[in-house]
């Protein structure tokens, strides 16, 4: 994942005054960013870029914005597409700001590369699932997860469990007690299988 903050100085003036053509609208050139990010996000199949917090300053209902600052969450499970598609949005965003004439300040905060899980403890997390009777199915993580933290010092495998309505990161997210008790099931299943990788199991 690739994270930025971002911040765009126009000029505040007073919303009765100043004519459309002569502003420096903050907000109005974050808007089209904005859009700029999720054009090129939703070019790429598993590609995904989310602007998740923007203040807009000074704020007020009678103020064009002179200064607006957000955030960008870029992630892919292809570090080649996540690094294409930042260059892109930094580069659509500097034309943008150009020629809406306002300041743009562009500031990395994180960059983190994929974190692959290790097939030789994937195929044992599948023969768990398998001894459980239920289909194996394999998908790619867009969350951030410890596995990004501890893949530079082991192998990493990693075990769902289904959330209804696939919701995630909000107050409806949920879990049946069926399908947590068969996580715990497949879970402990591996545990008491377990091979290390130099055994050649």
């Amino acid at each position: 994942a690739n994270r930025l903050l971002i911040e765009i100085d126009g000029m505040a003036g007073h919303a009765g005054t100043v004519p459309m053509n002569l502003r420096q609208d903050a907000l109005a050139a974050a808007a089209e960013c904005v859009l700029a990010i999720e054009r090129r996000c939703a070019s790429v199949p598993e590609l995904v870029g989310t602007v998740g917090k923007l203040e807009t300053l000074p704020g007020a209902t009678n103020v064009i914005p002179g200064k607006v600052l957000f955030t960008i969450d870029i992630r892919s499970p292809r570090d080649a597409e996540r690094l294409a598609a930042v260059t892109d949005v930094k580069e659509a965003m500097k034309a943008i700001c150009v020629r809406r004439k306002v300041a743009l300040q562009i500031n990395p905060t994180h960059e983190g590369k994929t974190a692959a899980c290790a097939p030789w403890m994937m195929e044992q997390i599948g023969r768990a699932i398998a001894a459980e009777g239920l289909p194996v199915r394999e998908l790619s993580s867009g969350a951030g997860h410890d596995g990004m933290a501890l893949v530079d010092l082991t192998d990493i495998g990693m075990l769902f469990v289904r959330c209804k309505g696939g919701i995630s990161h909000n107050p409806a997210e949920a879990i049946t007690l069926e399908d947590a008790d068969t996580g715990a099931r497949v879970f402990l299943r591996f545990i008491e299988n377990f091979r290390p990788a130099n055994t050649g199991a």
